[in-house]
């Protein structure tokens, strides 16, 4: 073996980049430089023979396999072969996707009322100032009906009791004399309004608590309005023109109408109206007829 290979040669060493131009971030070698270059390239006669085809494309060429296909905003776009439903198959589809709706809004009923049981206990207690502040949570609260009026005009200078919410009914101090309970009474007075470590971290538990409330009424009232969305579209589905019109409200429509004193007919609404002649025992009857209903 050579030995060359034995002794210590000097390092190679390549310039870095330098202090005021560390900003644009390492220096480029020339291996770097050769591949950036070559991708530049391939990009570059790639997008040469895009537009080399495009110029001479034949604006009146035609195959039938591009029956039933388009292009938007040049996409191609074709289609599966399916074949649209039925009316009834439609209808029975959404009546099951209404069957869901509802048992999710029955499930989040059921959730929404055990976690207002949950809050419920909590809510004496709370800090009318910390309520202020979070006006969302005064909303969800209420809609819960777990919070009645709030005091907007309450003054930060008061003391402690009076800034928080007062539960139902009255607290009861035993005490075995009445000195005591003048002395238990002015010590809570004197008590410092600021939170303890333990109070903190109950007020942030128990506003997570009620973000939740009001994230799960609002997808009650979502789920509510896609249920209402739901029936009103299968009814249209499986009724066109006056019978879309439910059996009892027409009923109830023409018991009106007969209270009156006029009539509902096939032809036309009757309304008697009374002669001209001053005995007035013969009575004529206007008919209005109802306008042809548009065929669909």
């Amino acid at each position: 073996m050579a030995l060359r290979n034995y002794v210590q040669r000097r390092n190679h060493k390549e310039r870095g980049q330098l202090a005021h131009r560390k900003h644009l971030g390492l220096l480029e070698k020339h291996k770097d430089y050769v591949q950036r270059a070559r991708d530049h390239h391939a990009k570059r006669d790639k997008l040469q023979r895009l537009r080399q085809k495009a110029a001479d494309k034949n604006q009146d060429e035609f195959y039938l396999g591009m029956v039933g296909k388009k292009t938007e905003k040049g996409v191609h776009l074709e289609s599966r072969g399916n074949k649209a439903l039925d009316n009834d198959v439609v209808s029975l589809l959404k009546t099951q996707d209404a069957g869901y709706v509802r048992k999710q809004i029955i499930s989040e009923k059921k959730k929404l009322q055990a976690l207002a049981e949950k809050i419920a206990p909590r809510v004496p207690g709370m800090r009318l100032e910390y309520l202020k502040k979070k006006p969302q949570y005064i909303t969800a609260l209420r809609r819960a009906d777990l919070l009645g009026a709030v005091d907007e005009e309450a003054d930060a200078s008061d003391d402690a009791e009076q800034q928080r919410l007062q539960g139902f009914g009255k607290k009861t101090l035993w005490v075995d004399n009445v000195e005591e309970s003048t002395s238990k009474k002015s010590k809570k007075a004197s008590a410092p309004s600021e939170l303890t470590p333990a109070e903190k971290v109950g007020e942030r538990q128990l506003g997570v608590k009620i973000r939740e409330l009001a994230s799960r009424q609002h997808r009650l009232d979502a789920l509510t309005e896609a249920a209402n969305k739901l029936d009103v579209v299968r009814t249209l589905m499986r009724t066109r023109g006056s019978h879309a019109v439910p059996k009892k409200v027409v009923r109830q429509m023409k018991d009106d109408v007969a209270k009156k004193g006029a009539q509902i007919t096939p032809k036309g609404l009757v309304v008697p109206t009374e002669a001209d002649d001053d005995d007035g025992a013969v009575r004529t009857k206007k008919q209005y007829k109802w306008s042809n209903e548009r065929k669909k």
